[in-house]
């Protein structure tokens, strides 16, 4: 199962969680799986039945505040308890005065316990974005992806077929590489996929009888993009007279990539057509579809209102 380490998220400066270790450094290479995180409210009053396991614990003015209202027995005793139970780490928000004894049961426990300059709210809403983008379910496509027109186009096909080669098309009618031969696809909620290039194959487009190029050096940085939501797929073909291509756009196909199904519009491929450019065009239609206009609808819509007329 994917995971990250409490000492990856003391290292984040992507999103801003300004955090420090205050103790339980043994603990850094502990992992975190869950994307949820949990205010302890009631569970800080001794409450230990709405503690949920394995998740990151955060403790604001709130918390803190009725700690260290109480005689030092009671307040020995809730942290013990807290110290019993699953937790990842534990994250002191508003960079408050941390309980002596608390300190003390994060070195001799090994759980990390760590500080933030940040108010609750605003450490709350970072960091459950780090998590769900970090911890996303997520795969690797063979294909190109590319912004056409700021619809995120994933191109696939079968090797050689010219998927790198209408992408070098694309690119030099304006529109914008993302990833060449290796696409990262991640889950961000419930219902989109964004790609995005592994690192050492970001800019780069392979073209069989050059080599590899970097496109941004060649076309400058408008002409790259480093993620982005993957609207619809286009799957190119090898052209066959005896497979029934769809020639109306009546019917619609689906590509089901880690549990979604995204749109798909299969382009037969055959010499002398210009696919680039049917794929800017599916493009195009694709964002006329997403206004509620469907060309090949209202076409079917006139030739059934004609028929009926004509039987009047």
């Amino acid at each position: 199962m994917k995971g990250i380490t409490v000492k990856e998220l003391l290292e984040d400066k992507e999103y801003g969680l300004e955090l420090t270790a205050v103790a339980g450094l043994k603990g850094l290479s502990r992992k975190i799986y869950n994307t949820k995180i949990q205010k302890l409210g009631l569970v800080a009053t001794g409450k230990m039945v709405y503690m949920h396991p394995h998740r990151i614990q955060i403790l604001g003015n709130t918390e803190i505040s009725y700690l260290l209202s109480l005689k030092d027995e009671e307040t020995r005793k809730i942290i013990k308890e807290l110290f019993k139970q699953e937790v990842v780490c534990f994250v002191i928000t508003r960079n408050l005065d941390i309980p002596d004894y608390f300190i003390q049961e994060a070195d001799a426990r090994g759980l990390p316990l760590l500080k933030s300059k940040l108010v609750t709210s605003t450490f709350i809403e970072r960091i459950t974005k780090l998590l769900e983008e970090k911890l996303a379910p997520s795969t690797t496509v063979h294909g190109v992806f590319m912004d056409v027109l700021g619809v995120g186009v994933l191109i696939i096909g079968r090797p050689g077929i010219g998927k790198s080669e209408s992408a070098l098309e694309l690119i030099m009618r304006g529109h914008r590489l993302i990833v060449d031969d290796v696409v990262y696809v991640k889950k961000v909620g419930a219902i989109e996929l964004h790609g995005e290039a592994p690192e050492m194959i970001k800019n780069l487009l392979e073209i069989r009888g050059v080599g590899i190029v970097d496109i941004r050096r060649l076309f400058g940085a408008s002409s790259i993009c480093d993620k982005k939501k993957i609207d619809f797929v286009v799957e190119l073909i090898d052209w066959d007279e005896k497979r029934d291509n769809e020639r109306l756009g009546m019917k619609e196909e689906k590509y089901r990539l880690l549990g979604i199904d995204l749109p798909l519009v299969k382009i037969p491929v055959s010499l002398g057509r210009n696919v680039s450019a049917i794929i800017e065009l599916a493009c195009r239609n694709f964002v006329l579809k997403q206004q509620g206009i469907d060309t090949a609808s209202e076409l079917e819509e006139k030739i059934l209102k004609t028929t009926a007329a004509g039987k009047k």
